[in-house]
């Protein structure tokens, strides 16, 4: 009898022992240890400080909305502040979108074909073609632009939209429907410093213009004026979307 309870003992351990195993279970306690190169940990780390900001940003953004919605919730404010306050973001908002013009330090660069003394008047397919601005330059130096931070860029007074496109027409760049001629005068507002350190670095697109012999100004001011769309901007297809409660 004592025999046959140690076997069935024995093979209730054993089960148990199966089980354990087969459920992949620590018995040290220990958590198990992943380890990633200099690369990836880099990466992980930026993605968690990005999200940490956005975080931080939504936040800050949901409370200003809170503040906003409990002012005229509960009529802390009149009409007519409400109607001020709807007044004002509108007008921010078309500054930012382009339908006002806006003012602020900035930039005044003067882009040009580059001259025949260049090249010693010899003329060479490719050296001309080194010359000469084209459209995929200007998209380059606008792209370029915004990397720096620019907040509004117009181009011979076409204010720079993010519908507005940059096209060869012949001896012409097309932008927002409108045929111009070199130069080209580029004016853009931002901190005024920091764009001309950015687009004059070494590693600039402004800069590799300037290797192939085209003329580049740059003016810093302390004030610009950049104009208003005037265009008709068309929406046919976009809807609101659904709104998640």
């Amino acid at each position: 009898m004592r025999h046959s309870e140690a076997n069935i003992f024995v093979f209730l351990a054993a089960i148990i022992i199966g089980v354990l195993i087969s459920l992949n279970i620590n018995f040290k306690g220990e958590s198990e240890k992943i380890f990633v190169d200099s690369k990836q940990y880099q990466e992980a780390y930026n993605t968690r400080n990005k999200l940490y900001r956005e975080v931080s940003d939504l936040k800050e953004r949901n409370y200003e909305y809170a503040s906003k919605l409990g002012k005229y919730k509960y009529g802390e404010s009149t009409n007519s502040k409400v109607l001020d306050d709807i007044s004002k973001e509108l007008q921010i908002n078309n500054n930012i979108l382009g339908y006002n013009e806006v003012k602020g330090e900035g930039l005044e660069i003067t882009i040009n074909d580059g001259s025949g003394e260049f090249t010693n008047n010899i003329d060479d397919p490719l050296l001309r073609w080194a010359r000469t601005v084209h459209n995929t330059d200007m998209i380059q130096v606008v792209n370029e632009l915004k990397n720096a931070g620019v907040e509004a860029i117009s181009i011979n007074g076409q204010r720079i939209m993010s519908s507005s496109e940059i096209y060869c027409s012949w001896a012409f760049l097309s932008i927002n429907g409108v045929n111009i001629p070199a130069p080209f005068y580029v004016t853009v507002i931002g901190d005024k410093e920091k764009i001309k350190r950015y687009i004059m670095s070494n590693e600039s697109y402004v800069k590799r213009l300037i290797t192939r012999g085209i003329t580049v100004d740059i003016l810093e001011k302390e004030e610009v004026m950049i104009p208003a769309y005037t265009g008709k901007l068309e929406i046919k297809n976009i809807k609101p979307g659904k709104i998640n409660k």
